[in-house]
């Protein structure tokens, strides 16, 4: 988006595997949060009621701070989402609204994700003049194979209009097996640039959950990075951080509330 080339070349050269704009602390594997229908097209299983508030800081740098606000609806298998988030600070960054529908039970789901930025010219965004307008229509599909073992598709740009979003987020293909109170998952997804053909990127990690606590631990490529997080439920509210490492930028932060969602 114009005016934000600094951070954007950091974020270019960082390829982290979440968008910029609904980016939250969670696993891979389930989809829960609002923020996973909003960015990835992967509705829940559950159609409880689902409302989150989440604050990223993209490689310890405060200018680049993205804080998002979102919920997710259900009726019987219908799914929808709906969030609100801004990225920087007014001229340098952006605001972006997207909305979510599909449909999901405990065998498998699909959504539909559509998202629109616009350059942040004033306080808030949309109410400015002038300013350059982007936006991206894609989804995500999944689907239990077997007990336990579930596979995904996530392409969230299928279609892209006006400026350019600040990151190309190309189709993702993983896979999760469920062996008691641990999650192990893995996925790839292409590389934008590289050559037809060449090495997509990949990304492994595992979940542990005991009692109202959970736990993950991930590792992507690409360059190799790791990251930790941790998530915890009282009733219906849900406190998460993670954690992520690069080996030359600086430490991402992520942190969550969330009411509502799976127990």
């Amino acid at each position: 988006m114009r005016g934000s080339w600094v951070p954007l070349v950091l974020l270019w050269l960082s390829a982290p595997a979440l968008g910029q704009d609904f980016a939250a602390p969670a696993p891979a594997w389930p989809p829960g949060p609002p923020s996973v229908l909003l960015e990835r097209g992967l509705p829940t299983a559950t159609a409880v009621p689902t409302f989150e508030g989440a604050v990223t800081r993209w490689h310890g740098i405060a200018a680049l701070s993205t804080r998002a606000i979102s919920g997710s609806f259900g009726w019987r298998r219908l799914r929808a989402g709906l969030g609100v988030s801004q990225t920087g600070e007014p001229d340098v960054g952006w605001t972006a609204l997207a909305v979510a529908l599909g449909a999901a039970d405990r065998s498998g789901g699909a959504c539909l994700r559509a998202l629109a930025r616009r350059d942040r010219t004033s306080s808030f965004g949309f109410d400015a003049t002038g300013a350059a307008v982007g936006g991206e229509v894609g989804g995500g599909a999944w689907v239990e194979a077997v007990t336990g073992l579930h596979v995904w598709a996530s392409a969230p740009q299928v279609w892209m209009r006006g400026a350019a979003p600040p990151l190309a987020r190309p189709l993702e293909i993983g896979g999760a097996i469920e062996l008691g109170g641990v999650t192990l998952w893995i996925s790839r997804a292409g590389v934008m640039g590289s050559p037809t053909g060449a090495r997509g990127e990949r990304a492994a990690g595992l979940e542990t959950v005991r009692g109202p606590c959970a736990v993950w631990i991930g590792a992507r490529e690409q360059p190799l990075r790791g990251g930790l997080g941790l998530a915890a439920r009282a009733g219906a509210l849900r406190a998460a951080a993670q954690l992520e490492s690069h080996p030359v930028l600086g430490e991402t932060t992520y942190l969550s509330l969330a009411l509502g969602g799976r127990p």
